[in-house]
């Protein structure tokens, strides 16, 4: 499924590399993202991470609906005797009803798949874990230039009965759009003892 989605991704690119010219908010583009994410483990002890991400969304027509995925890892060295490594598969679908051409209410349902990996550097501990996110929110041009995001949500993840994620997720973002195809973003992902803040670049058609 991996390779599937990466391969999906980078096709996507390819398109948008020559035929970026969107205008407003839109529905077709491929990002690419620094991540860097902050939990908190008990009070006072938090643990941070760093990776990369790339996404991507394609319009269907002028439907409304769209499809969404992404494959985003982060990864940390503890006291470099311990390799800890997280990977996150998003696939979904969306809906954007347009209020006004430039703000759009949108509702979005998405299946999350987790790969964990710990290494000693002799031993590797593998695990998994899968789950699901629906999402309501707006998207808005706030200015020629400027685009904001706000989304509110719920998300489920679970393995064997033992939960890794049961509650609420938000998300915040601003984007600035250089030109008409390219833009580059600050999102931040605010989940149960988790903030992910992403910094990155997009090609929008």
């Amino acid at each position: 499924m991996k390779k599937c989605t990466i391969t999906a991704l980078v096709g996507l690119a390819l398109i948008a590399s020559t035929s970026a010219n969107a205008k407003g908010l839109s529905y077709n583009y491929v990002e690419g993202n620094y991540l860097n994410s902050k939990f908190d483990i008990v009070d006072g002890f938090d643990l941070s991470a760093k990776g990369f991400g790339i996404g991507g969304s394609v319009a269907f027509g002028d439907t409304g609906l769209y499809g969404i995925a992404a494959y985003e890892t982060i990864g940390e060295d503890f006291a470099g005797e311990l390799d800890a490594d997280v990977e996150r598969i998003t696939a979904g679908a969306g809906y954007a009803l347009e209020l006004d051409k430039d703000l759009h209410f949108i509702i979005e349902a998405a299946y999350l798949d987790y790969d964990f990996s710990l290494s000693d550097g002799v031993d590797t501990f593998d695990a998994g874990a899968n789950g699901y996110r629906a999402s309501v929110g707006v998207r808005s041009m706030l200015d020629e230039n400027i685009e904001g995001l706000a989304k509110v949500g719920y998300q489920k993840v679970e393995e064997q009965g033992v939960e890794l994620y049961d509650g609420a997720v938000g998300e915040l973002g601003i984007r600035w759009k250089m030109d008409a195809a390219w833009s580059v973003g600050l999102h931040a992902e605010i989940a149960q003892d988790e903030t992910t803040y992403k910094a990155g670049i997009r090609a929008q058609w």
